[in-house]
């Protein structure tokens, strides 16, 4: 064949060839309601024994910002690493999990030394601390306005998506909603889900972002208020919020103050359940103002 003809000819069919190799696979899995992303970050804590680890990671896009996050990870994925440890790894999501694998380390850093020393936590039987708040609807409330009642709050953020951290905790809480709301023999009891994001989550967006979970107002509210008032009650608990340049890190703290006002239990994490709580506020309402 003439070299004119064949260049052409042989063009043609390697363009074929190379489209009939297999694709290569999708980043998101055919299962319905299951995602997986790759993902960039640097390794602040390990947790081998729980299987946790704490990353700080980049912006993932049409998920979630960069910010830092404790994340499950699937068994032996943590085996070999260490704080500052830089990573890439695979996050696969479901409307209910979330978790980690395919770990490489990529690099190493030297992490800076840790921030100001945490406060020793308040323990049960202490008087709850007052706090400033406004609500989904930019009412003025404080920690203190409900006396004679069993209050229980925990810490959100709208731009958490992560479904075992902010998200659960919602879930968690509206499963209390409709267990306790069924039971008309003792109505003394109240929810508070309290953004640890001021900055971003105003009160009309924390409304529009509350729909979703259907409250009751008369027993749940949503609530924000300034940086320095939230980070002060939550360090009375345990609860670390740092942000850094676009990142923000936190952990998990759920309250349960008795009717009388006194701390009654502190939930560490996300590892509980609406059951346990639940069972905690009946006692609380049960104490006497």
């Amino acid at each position: 064949m003439p070299l004119r003809l064949f260049l052409p000819f042989a063009l043609a069919v390697a363009a074929l060839c190379a489209s009939c190799k297999p694709a290569a696979p999708a980043l998101t899995p055919p299962t319905t309601g299951t995602a997986t992303y790759e993902v960039r970050g640097i390794l602040q804590k390990l947790d081998v024994a729980r299987g946790k680890a704490v990353i700080a990671h980049d912006a993932i896009p049409g998920y979630m910002e960069a910010m830092t996050m404790e994340f499950s990870a699937a068994d032996g994925a943590l085996a070999a690493l260490e704080p500052g440890d830089e990573l890439a790894f695979r996050l696969t999501v479901t409307e209910s999990r979330a978790w980690i694998d395919a770990v490489r380390k990529t690099g190493h850093i030297t992490l800076p030394a840790s921030a100001k020393p945490a406060l020793e936590p308040l323990a049960p039987g202490a008087v709850l601390p007052d706090c400033a708040l406004v609500d989904q609807h930019d009412q003025a409330i404080r920690l203190r306005d409900f006396p004679g009642r069993a209050l229980a709050f925990t810490f959100i953020f709208t731009r958490c998506p992560l479904p075992t951290f902010c998200p659960l905790m919602n879930r968690h809480f509206a499963d209390v909603q409709r267990e306790l709301g069924s039971d008309d023999t003792r109505t003394n009891w109240q929810l508070l889900s309290i953004s640890l994001d001021p900055a971003y989550d105003t009160p009309e967006r924390l409304a529009k972002y509350a729909e979703s979970y259907q409250p009751n107002e008369r027993h749940w509210r949503f609530a924000t208020g300034t940086d320095a008032d939230i980070e002060k009650l939550g360090a009375a608990f345990g609860l670390t919020v740092a942000r850094n340049g676009g990142q923000t890190e936190h952990n998990l703290r759920t309250v349960v103050v008795d009717a009388a006002g006194r701390v009654q239990k502190v939930f560490v994490g996300n590892e509980w359940t609406a059951e346990e709580l639940i069972a905690d506020l009946r006692r609380a309402m049960a104490v006497k103002p």
